[in-house]
């Protein structure tokens, strides 16, 4: 099983609200996607807490590790988009997922149950969300995996969050700006291979996965490099959460023990077609029939 560890807010575009968050948009599509996954965050007392409770129940998705908060409010994000479709976003401090805490059911069963932890590096922008994220991944087991979503948004990461991030990974999943800000903050130089080989050699990370927009996506492991070009003829509307998808199903791929050229492409096709929607969720379940084809494409190799 596969805990989710981090956000859950209200991206607010021009048109109106979405329910977002990397965090739990990788733990949605997991859910959806059949996969056992637990996911620990925290919403306000307040109406969008309740708008995301009503939201959730009516999809079935677990709450029982979503915390309520008396004092502080539903996170929100107020969103921008360009004219391509890109994303901007600032993203409101002292919001209820900065205060996420431990519970016991949680330690059990990260102590117990837990294949995989995902963490980014928004949850850890404030002490008591670093505390809480180091305080569970000490409790592992040696068997349990952690992969991190490295997220920069401005003013929400130091470079000691990224280093801890990056201590702690066996997998990990970046960006071209994020690995240039990585291999900045490490003294590392080297065209593309050359930084993430660094970065894997000197934090021993097994897997990298490297999203690269309109180049399509990489993935690193066991000393080779794959590469996927980016769909074609696809109607972007915008690209908020493709990255998160792209992870839940890294996840999934890599739980499973698909072989690399199978998670690229099912990562791949997930993070593609939520650029066709607007915003990071889909409306309907149904979205996720023809993903579910993809994932069985190939057989039970691998798994």
């Amino acid at each position: 099983m596969i805990l989710s560890i981090g956000e859950i807010l209200f991206d607010m575009f021009p048109e109106g609200r979405r329910l977002g968050g990397a965090a739990f948009n990788f733990a949605y599509h997991i859910h959806r996607l059949d996969g056992p996954v637990r996911f620990l965050s925290r919403i306000g007392q307040d109406p969008e807490g309740q708008a995301i409770l009503d939201f959730l129940a009516e999809r079935q998705f677990p709450v029982g590790d979503l915390q309520r908060d008396e004092e502080h409010p539903t996170g929100r994000v107020l969103v921008t988009l360009d004219a391509g479709g890109g994303a901007q976003f600032d993203i409101l401090p002292g919001v209820a997922y900065d205060f996420i805490t431990l519970t016991p059911a949680i330690e059990q069963f990260v102590k117990e149950d837990c294949d995989l932890i995902y963490f980014g590096s928004l949850i850890q922008r404030t002490a008591q969300g670093a505390q809480t994220v180091r305080r569970i991944l000490s409790l592992r087991s040696s068997r349990t995996k952690c992969l991190c979503d490295i997220n920069l948004r401005p003013d929400c990461f130091t470079a000691d969050s990224l280093t801890f991030a990056l201590q702690e990974a066996d997998v990990l999943k970046i960006n071209d700006e994020e690995l240039a800000t990585l291999a900045l903050i490490h003294a590392i130089r080297g065209d593309t291979t050359q930084n993430v080989a660094a970065l894997m050699a000197r934090f021993d990370i097994e897997m990298v996965a490297l999203t690269r927009a309109e180049h399509g996506s990489s993935l690193f492991t066991g000393g080779e490099r794959y590469d996927i070009a980016p769909e074609r003829g696809l109607q972007i509307k915008d690209t908020v959460g493709a990255g998160d998808a792209f992870a839940a199903m890294l996840a999934i791929g890599y739980v499973r023990r698909w072989p690399p050229e199978r998670i690229l492409k099912s990562a791949s096709r997930l993070a593609s077609q939520v650029c066709g929607i607007t915003g990071a969720i889909p409306a309907t379940p149904l979205f996720y029939d023809r993903i579910r084809e993809l994932m069985t494409d190939g057989g039970e190799h691998g798994e």
